[in-house]
């Protein structure tokens, strides 16, 4: 039953994860106010605006409904590692701290404001799930663009804070209620289930290890792959097409769905249109002030306008509902609920030398016969029409022409037609590419280059994101500042792992997570020492412009500076500052300036001190220029730059 999911421990899980997850973004900002005196950066002046995962309204009720951050408790030892070694990610530890801290406070103070707001709340969840005249509200259209700079942008739902809760539990149910029907080798979007002899949640690792196990069976053997694309599959589905077959799954379910459940389904449908909801915003000039509040110039959301009147679906598109919320939970099962039925079609003829992979509208056909290859994919491609979606045109490749590897690896290729896949056949080619991962004919595999682009784009704007927050102040030493970075840097990598816990550590929010069905070859190789050398490259623009900012600042001068020198004591030091400051070296409040600082570098420059210092006149003048440029050793995680240590010797 529905109501087992909207238990009011389950409730309050959701409503702890959310709230951690916000913590999560606000630490990211906070990093850069740290490190920054600019007050734009102020983390505590600036955190309310711009909010794009939690609305401004969502942020007040959670305020209210949650005990403020200094009340949260700290979690016992034992409940913050995994086998006493491995630190609990951030998200884990605020979503158990804060549950922690509620269930603490309604034992012990069940009055506080907090406490009665939380329950208000959770009751009023539970008795809208129940409520026949319950709706969503329209959610907040975000634009996102689709990479730095660009113009054009996808449309990003975000519904309140209650509606996403109904809808993340909802879903819960939805999934585990139609999961039976769906195909094995589908792996977006399902929730724990039997898999190769476990039960887990599958991902885009299952479904590239799924592509080794085949080719392993036809080792030798040449075969070909065709893979197709869907164009803007969540603009573009079809609400009665999904609603048709939501009948058809529930119809041929062992048991009966909950009312209410198929009901909250419906309204989710009803709560959004890309045509009535996005496509409006295509209309710059009447917009204008929506896309210049989001700062971004010329902004659109892509549309297949051309494509849908090519295929002739609808007479007039303005009359029809198309399109689900990108964002929303249940838009991902919504895609495996419609593609479920193009799936059935490739698959009805049994043949086991077929081998079909999907992940969401991505999917990639395997055989050893060309016709056949041929045959499933213009068979699915068919089905696509009939469920009224767009795919990608496909194209085909001769690979015996050079030109033509450029336009199989091009970002703007999205469907393929049979191509042949072997080590030595002519016109084939070595290497195929599915969810990240490449895969070479002898099983060897590497990363797709797009992937390696992203996260050098990542490292980039770490850097350019510290180095323009600084313009205005910084809060930190040059030395502090790099250090930071390098850490974040290491820590987007690789995770938090160093020498001594690398054999034990698995990290959940990094890089090396991502792929980490990476095996030892030459390719991946070249690849990650490709990354660290771009990193290195970043960290060293981060220090060439900090020493160049540092060149035009004041630098203060300690007390105790020159009692590193033989026979100067501590007061002999503070004494000597006092010299310089009435020599007009350092300034009143003992700072070098890069003016003086250029006189003092003079080959001819005398300090004048008095008769006590001047036998060390030479030392003192040396201590002085060297501290300037003085680098303390910078601490960072993990072997230097190294994804290679972590990820192949590991």
């Amino acid at each position: 039953m529905l109501e087992g999911y909207f238990s009011y421990k389950k409730i309050l899980i959701s409503i702890c994860k959310i709230r951690a997850r916000q913590a999560k973004l606000r630490s990211k900002k906070h990093l850069v106010h740290l490190l920054s005196s600019d007050v734009r950066t102020n983390y505590h002046l600036n955190h309310k605006k711009n909010q794009n995962k939690v609305n401004d309204e969502d942020l007040e009720l959670l305020n209210s409904i949650l005990p403020p951050r200094r009340k949260w408790k700290t979690l016992k030892k034992d409940r913050r590692y995994i086998d006493n070694h491995q630190k609990i990610d951030s998200i884990k530890y605020n979503t158990e701290a804060l549950f922690e801290t509620i269930r603490y406070y309604k034992d012990k103070h069940p009055n506080e404001p907090f406490i009665i707001n939380l329950n208000r709340f959770i009751k009023d969840i539970q008795d809208s799930i129940l409520n026949p005249n319950f709706s969503f509200m329209t959610p907040k259209i975000i634009p996102q663009a689709k990479s730095k700079g660009q113009s054009k942008c996808r449309p990003i739902a975000l519904f309140n804070l209650k509606d996403r809760i109904i809808i993340s539990l909802t879903n819960q149910y939805l999934s585990q209620f139609f999961d039976e029907h769906f195909y094995s080798e589908s792996h977006a979007f399902r929730p724990k289930r039997f898999y190769d002899d476990k039960t887990i949640v599958t991902s885009h690792h299952h479904a590239m290890d799924s592509i080794l196990k085949y080719r392993t069976n036809y080792k030798g053997k040449k075969l070909y792959v065709s893979e197709c694309d869907i164009s803007k599959f969540y603009d573009s589905v079809n609400h009665t097409i999904v609603k048709k077959c939501f009948k058809k799954l529930i119809a041929q379910s062992s048991s009966s769905i909950d009312s209410n459940a198929e009901r909250i389904f419906y309204k989710y449908l009803d709560s959004y249109s890309f045509v009535h909801n996005v496509k409006i915003y295509n209309n710059t000039k009447k917009y204008s002030v929506y896309w210049k509040q989001h700062k971004i110039s010329d902004g659109y959301f892509g549309w297949i306008d051309n494509e849908l009147k090519e295929l002739k679906y609808y007479q007039n598109i303005n009359r029809n509902r198309i399109g689900v919320p990108q964002g929303g939970a249940i838009s991902g099962l919504i895609a495996n609920m419609v593609l479920h039925f193009a799936d059935i079609d490739l698959l009805k003829n049994k043949d086991n030398k077929l081998h079909y992979v999907r992940f969401c509208d991505d999917m990639v056909i395997i055989h050893p016969y060309k016709k056949q290859c041929k045959e499933y994919y213009d068979t699915y491609t068919r089905s696509l029409k009939k469920l009224k979606l767009v795919p990608h045109p496909s194209i085909h490749f001769n690979f015996q022409n050079r030109d033509t590897f450029k336009e199989f690896w091009s970002e703007e290729t999205k469907s393929k037609s049979p191509y042949k896949w072997s080590y030595l056949s002519k016109n084939s080619t070595r290497w195929i590419g599915f969810v990240g991962y490449e895969i070479s004919y002898n099983n060897e595999i590497r990363v797709r280059k797009r992937s390696l682009n992203k996260e050098k784009s990542k490292q980039r704007e770490l850097v350019e994101l510290t180095l323009s927050s600084l313009k205005n102040g910084q809060r930190k030493s040059r030395d502090t500042i790099i250090e930071s970075v390098c850490n974040r840097l290491i820590g987007m990598s690789v995770g938090r792992v160093n020498i001594k816990n690398f054999t034990q550590i698995e990290n959940d929010f990094c890089w090396a997570k991502g792929f980490n069905r990476l095996s030892k070859n030459n390719h991946i190789a070249k690849q990650l020492k490709n990354l660290d050398k771009y990193r290195n490259k970043q960290i060293a623009r981060l220090k060439r412009e900090l020493s160049s900012a540092d060149n035009k600042k004041e630098v203060f001068i300690p007390k105790f500076l020159f009692s590193c020198i033989p026979k100067v004591s501590i007061f002999d030091s503070e004494e000597i500052r006092k010299e310089l400051v009435s020599l007009k070296i350092l300034t009143s409040r003992f700072k070098l300036t890069a003016l003086k600082y250029d006189e003092i570098c003079e080959d001819s420059f005398k300090l004048k001190l008095s008769n006590k210092y001047l036998v060390n006149e030479r030392l003192i003048l040396k201590t002085l220029i060297s501290f300037k440029h003085k680098e303390r050793n910078v601490n960072y995680y993990g072997k230097p730059f190294s994804y290679y240590f972590h990820l192949l010797e590991k």
